[in-house]
C-alpha cells in the first residue's frame, strides 16, 4: 500500500492494518500533525494473533472516535453493552509519535 493510499484511507475513515503504516510511520506524524493540529493517535480497533486493525484520530477527538466506532455514545459507563471493548481499544492504542 502507498502512502497516498494509506492517507486517503485514513481520511475516509477506513480501518486499515497497522502494519501497513510502519514504512510510512514519519511521513503520516508530518501529514497528521499538520492536518489535526493535535497530535495524531493510532486507535487500534482489533487485535488478532498476527494482525492489528487500527485508525489515525486526533488526540482531541480520541474518546469521540471510540464511542463513533462502538457506536455506544455512554462509553464512561461500566455497564455500558461495549465497555469492555472501550477499555481494550483505549489500552492498545498509541501516539503516533511513539509508533
Amino acid at each position: 500500500m502507498k502512502l497516498h493510499e494509506i492517507i486517503n484511507s485514513v481520511l475516509n475513515d477506513e480501518e486499515l492494518q497497522l502494519e501497513k503504516l510502519a514504512p510510512y510511520k514519519n511521513s503520516l506524524y508530518t501529514y497528521f500533525k499538520d492536518y489535526f493540529c493535535y497530535e495524531p493517535v493510532i486507535m487500534v480497533t482489533f487485535v488478532c494473533n498476527a494482525l492489528q486493525g487500527c485508525k489515525i484520530v486526533s488526540s482531541n477527538e480520541f474518546n469521540e472516535a471510540i464511542c463513533d466506532y462502538l457506536e455506544d455514545y455512554d462509553c464512561s459507563n461500566e455497564d455500558s453493552k461495549n465497555f469492555s471493548e472501550y477499555e481494550t481499544i483505549c489500552a492498545n492504542s498509541i501516539m503516533l509519535a511513539d509508533f
